[in-house]
């Protein structure tokens, strides 16, 4: 590896961890950066793409259908820890319906793409039971799968110390942008490609 793309990765490596860091701020300006062009039922879906503190975009789940956020809307947000049990800065201050959410969300990857609207129309439903699924669209397991799926698991068990709710600090106004959810990275994951690329670009100038 050149020493410029070693530098490259570094840099990218601090934008991770500066977002990250930013998500134990109490309060933090919030971005909506854009869209990832997932859609079903004619409402964008998983992924959307957002910033904390002028940080790296960072995709995110929506579970607040009652409320509307535009691309280049920003505000500021609570951001809140799931596993603090401590959800007094959420729009639903439900813990239940939250572990439900963030157990889908961390179902969600690239080798099930075509479930993401499911997905997040699963969560909307969990956080609001008026919501109308749709259709399954052809060829997936649909919203209903997923919906079940949260209701019907035993989710009290499980680690949520990576997941953040992103709250607006006006969360109980009727009008207002959206909460979002968002799972950070491992610390430990951080710290070894840290490590790798510290390693490779330290071997590279020992043989230079």
């Amino acid at each position: 590896m050149s020493k410029a793309k070693a530098v490259k990765l570094l840099v990218a490596l601090l934008f991770v961890i500066g977002a990250s860091m930013a998500a134990f701020a109490d309060t933090a300006e919030v971005r909506f950066a854009g869209l990832g062009g997932q859609s079903q039922n004619g409402l964008y879906t998983y992924p959307y793409y957002l910033t904390i503190d002028n940080g790296a975009q960072i995709a995110m789940i929506c579970d607040d259908f009652l409320h509307q956020s535009n691309v280049g809307d920003t505000w500021l947000a609570n951001i809140t820890n799931l596993a603090s049990g401590d959800l007094s800065n959420t729009r639903f201050n439900n813990l239940t319906a939250y572990q439900e959410a963030a157990f889908l969300l961390m179902q969600i990857n690239d080798s099930n793409q075509t479930e993401w609207g499911n997905i997040n129309f699963a969560v909307w439903k969990i956080f609001d039971p008026d919501v109308a699924m749709g259709d399954t669209p052809p060829g997936t397991l649909g919203p209903g799968y997923w919906y079940n799926m949260a209701q019907t698991t035993d989710v009290s068990n499980l680690d949520f110390s990576g997941v953040r709710i992103v709250t607006p600090t006006t969360k109980n106004s009727d009008g207002g942008d959206q909460e979002f959810m968002y799972l950070t990275p491992e610390p430990g994951t951080l710290m070894l490609i840290g490590s790798g690329l510290i390693g490779l670009f330290s071997q590279r100038k020992r043989f230079a």
